[in-house]
């Protein structure tokens, strides 16, 4: 397990480092795949639970560039 927490401007770098791997079609989906890679290892993104970072992109209260 991790305890540490990360920036989510580091997720969305880890993303755009990891996107030609993805099999996603957006930079979005790839941020998703990250964070739930996050959650498994029991990381925190910005003091919250990568769950939580997720529902928030999915409502629409957070947004991720397109790129």
């Amino acid at each position: 397990k991790h305890s540490g927490n990360v920036t989510f401007d580091a997720i969305i770098n880890i993303a755009r480092v990891l996107r030609s791997k993805s099999m996603a079609k957006q930079l979005v989906g790839t941020v998703k795949e990250v964070l739930g890679t996050a959650f498994s290892v029991g990381c925190t993104v910005n003091g919250q639970s990568p769950h939580d970072i997720q529902k928030a992109i999915d409502a629409g209260e957070l947004a991720v560039p397109e790129e």
